[in-house]
């Protein structure tokens, strides 16, 4: 990092030209990819509660409907909302992303004990449950972030930081968060001030032959 420059955090963006245009690009890009994984877990869990309503459908009748109908309205009208940035759903399509990780989860740790048990089939169903469990979680962390929320409910602004010669706006792959850098004093060793997440994976920098300071 050249100086203190790494703890000047702006929104999610890269390049210094047009930087308010390219930062409100990123997050427009950012968030349908979200929206796109909203959609994907809603249905999932539409299907979920709509497999248990037809278990029950037997004991309690026509009064099962319920158990899928209701979801189904919840996640629609969230995705909807979602899409068009609408305040109210923010925190409830973290909250349906975040059911779907953990569903995601269970059943990632459901063939885990199956294939130890010599059920290798369930190998290649355990590492995309894994997967799409951690892409959910990652999903939900940028809700925590103010950076993700302020670009979610208002339009990107202008950043403040103004960039030296030299610099560069990264993005942190982790957080969204964005560092002033140089990118020829940058190593493995730095990490994002407002994460702390390293800004360097070590794939890359054994790729390029960069030593941790």
């Amino acid at each position: 990092m050249a100086g203190n420059r790494g703890d000047d955090i702006v929104l999610a963006g890269s390049g210094g030209q047009r930087a308010s245009a390219t930062l409100s690009a990123i997050f427009d890009q950012t968030h349908r990819s979200t929206a796109l994984i909203l959609a994907i877990d809603s249905l999932i869990i539409v299907l979920i509660a709509w497999d248990f309503a037809s278990v029950s459908q037997q004991y309690i009748g026509r009064g099962a409907m319920l158990m899928w109908a209701i979801p189904l309205f919840i996640t629609t009208s969230t995705w909807f909302s979602y899409r068009s940035r609408r305040r109210w759903a923010y925190w409830p399509a973290a909250m349906i992303i975040a059911i779907a990780a953990v569903i995601f989860f269970l059943l990632f740790l459901a063939n885990l004990y199956y294939t130890l048990g010599g059920a290798a089939g369930g190998i290649l169903f355990m590492l995309i449950m894994g997967y799409a469990s951690f892409s959910s979680f990652q999903r939900v962390r940028y809700h925590f972030s103010p950076l993700y929320r302020q670009g979610y409910t208002t339009f990107v602004p202008t950043p403040e930081a103004d960039l030296e010669e030299g610099e560069m706006l990264a993005a942190c792959p982790s957080c969204m968060a964005v560092l002033a850098i140089r990118p020829d004093l940058l190593s493995p060793s730095d990490s994002c001030p407002h994460c702390n997440s390293p800004l360097v994976s070590k794939e890359l920098a054994q790729r390029h032959g960069w030593e941790e300071e």
